[in-house]
């Protein structure tokens, strides 16, 4: 189990053999994330943010450098670390509970406790009600709120999301938004948060990290410093708009966004 809780990214660069050349994706970057906060990372596609992202939960292996939780490095299965993809990825044959319980039984852990925090967690992310139901039975957001309980439920140093809102409508997407923030306000999980949507990198997180095309680099390391809760119309305050505005001009700068 990780004793701390910052990311440490340590010079790491990432490259891919591809029809006999060699393609550089990723890097060098290096950055501390704090024990306890939301870093968003944002950028164009092909930048590297998923591969980033499976770096720090040891899903792949950087070319060079290393990146460090709680000051151990990055390997595949590290305990301590919860994984939200794009998919959902439940298993249709179990019924949403016992998806949820899925990685206490793989850790060996106590099951009458795991049962009780995903009572809880399924409450605290509005499907309580639907414990019991297959996955099949759910809409696309019941079954992201599903797989984010499903990552929490161990309590988890580190929280990873790889886009986990991109499929869903709007309204769902600031729901869920509203939902994973009061989660997050409740525990001291550290946090990344990869996405395309730039409104929805300032309202969820602490920090954001703009990355560049590929080979994908950090071009801005921008604070945010609004205050939580966050309501869903602070998108309409100056501060909000300021900080979207920000990130926005490197991609208006480097060709990505065009008036």
């Amino acid at each position: 189990m990780l004793n701390t809780q910052d990311i440490r990214i340590e010079d790491v660069t990432r490259t891919y053999g591809v029809r006999g050349a060699e393609l550089h994706a990723l890097g060098p970057i290096s950055v501390t994330l704090e024990p306890g906060k939301t870093t968003a990372i944002v950028g164009p596609s092909g930048c590297g943010k998923s591969t980033l992202l499976r770096i720090m939960g040891g899903l792949d292996r950087p070319s060079s450098g290393r990146v460090l939780l709680g000051g151990q490095v990055a390997k595949e299965g590290t305990t301590g670390i919860g994984v939200v993809f794009q998919r959902d990825l439940l298993l249709d044959w179990r019924n949403v509970l016992d998806n949820v319980l899925l990685p206490a039984q793989l850790q060996h852990r106590d099951l009458g406790q795991a049962r009780s925090r995903a009572l809880m967690l399924l409450r605290e992310l509005g499907v309580g009600d639907f414990a019991m139901r297959q996955p099949w039975e759910l809409s696309g957001g019941m079954r992201q709120r599903v797989a984010i309980a499903r990552a929490l439920l161990c309590d988890p140093a580190f929280l990873l999301m790889d886009e986990p809102f991109s499929a869903l409508d709007a309204l769902t997407r600031d729901q869920m938004g509203v939902l994973l923030q009061r989660v997050q306000n409740a525990g001291q999980t550290t946090s990344v948060l990869i996405t395309h949507s730039i409104p929805e990198a300032v309202f969820l997180s602490d920090r954001v990290l703009v990355m560049s095309g590929r080979p994908g680099m950090i071009l801005d390391d921008i604070p945010v410093d609004l205050p939580r809760p966050r309501p869903l119309s602070l998108r309409d305050e100056p501060e909000f708009t300021a900080l979207t505005r920000r990130i926005r001009m490197h991609f208006e700068r480097t060709g990505v966004l065009t008036a």
